[in-house]
């Protein structure tokens, strides 16, 4: 189905000098899940450095997803994450970091029914009862005061027939530093932190120096009108997750940290997909970004079967698994799902810009 002038273009990508080395960070690949099956498919991959004309050609002409392996270096790789020997333990957030904890951004919590600890879907509150008080035992600062109060409120959120709370706020950049300090020191799974995320976080609200570690790629700016639409930032304390969901615009999604499986639909095959699904639960037909509906309870599990169960052979899935420094570029109007690979509670970093 790639076969054509783009399928030639991949041909002498493959064949250019200038691979780029493996970087020692990345997560070791015996550590990743297999999620193919004999129904998805492997987008288009290239390991060369694709320059703005051969990506013209490769992906934006032909309007198809292309897996853009070591295509960037983006400063935040290095400034944001402490990455080093990372196969005897996971990243963690930089020093770098700390200067702008107070910076509020936008955060997703899914805070799960079960007040053991045994976790089920969702960070368990016993769970963030014990993160609200190991704040009290670090060192006293204004910021750990409001952190306590914050993660009191948000464990007072009334639940609805028992099911896990998807809960949306804005926060400083430091709950999700703290929590992944906090989690350094658990030694069971289920008593960290984890789907904590910091989702949709426009790159442009930062302040300059942390915005500067995140430059605009060449692709972004001059493959097409050079209309940039939006950024953002998302970080993680896994599991992370978007359910299926399409976008007006076409998307450059850059890796920084952690692994991501991103399953793909044609525009056509996602929306027969999503319809199914909404009628299914008698709603309305809306394709809207991330709403809260998609997020938790029948619409989020409807979904998720539908691309990440057991998918129906004529729907015609492609996958891509993008780890540190790779891109994944996402056509417009191709939906798609995204999921973090790997242990709970572990670190995950991305960034993406949607341009035209």
């Amino acid at each position: 189905m790639y076969r054509g002038a783009a399928y030639n273009v991949f041909q002498r990508l493959r064949t250019r000098a200038g691979y780029l080395q493996v970087r020692r960070y990345v997560t070791p690949v015996s550590n990743v899940p297999d999620y193919h099956t004999d129904r998805v498919r492997p987008v288009l991959a290239t390991h060369a450095v694709v320059d703005v004309e051969s990506f013209r050609l490769l992906a934006w002409d032909p309007a198809i997803p292309v897996h853009l392996q070591g295509f960037h270096r983006l400063p935040a790789m290095e400034n944001w994450i402490s990455a080093r020997d990372l196969e005897k333990r996971p990243a963690s957030f930089a020093s770098k970091l700390e200067a702008f904890s107070d910076t509020i951004v936008s955060y997703e919590l899914i805070v799960s029914s079960s007040h053991g600890d045994t976790k089920s879907s969702g960070c368990s509150p016993i769970c963030l009862r014990k993160f609200e008080a190991w704040l009290g035992r670090t060192p006293v600062s204004e910021q750990n005061r409001s952190l306590q109060t914050l993660i009191s409120q948000l464990l007072k959120t009334p639940t609805e027939n028992g099911q896990s709370r998807f809960l949306q706020f804005d926060a400083p950049l430091g709950l999700i530093m703290q929590a992944s300090r906090y989690n350094r020191g658990q030694r069971k799974s289920s008593q960290r932190i984890s789907q904590l995320y910091i989702a949709q976080s426009e790159i442009r609200s930062l302040p300059s120096d942390l915005a500067d570690d995140l430059p605009v790629p060449d692709i972004v700016s001059q493959v097409g009108k050079g209309d940039i639409y939006g950024s953002s930032i998302w970080l993680g304390l896994q599991p992370t997750y978007t359910p299926l969901h399409r976008d007006p615009n076409p998307n450059l999604f850059c890796q920084l940290a952690g692994w991501k499986a991103v399953r793909l639909l044609r525009p056509e095959v996602g929306q027969s997909v999503f319809e199914q699904v909404r009628r299914s639960l008698g709603t309305a037909v809306n394709s809207r970004f991330r709403g809260p509906e998609m997020m938790h309870g029948p619409e989020r599990d409807r979904l998720h079967r539908a691309i990440w169960g057991e998918p129906d052979g004529l729907r015609d899935i492609w996958q891509a698994t993008v780890s540190p420094g790779d891109a994944l570029f996402i056509p417009q109007g191709w939906w798609h799902s995204i999921r973090s690979v790997g242990y709970d509670a572990e670190l995950n970093a991305s960034a993406n810009w949607w341009f035209r």
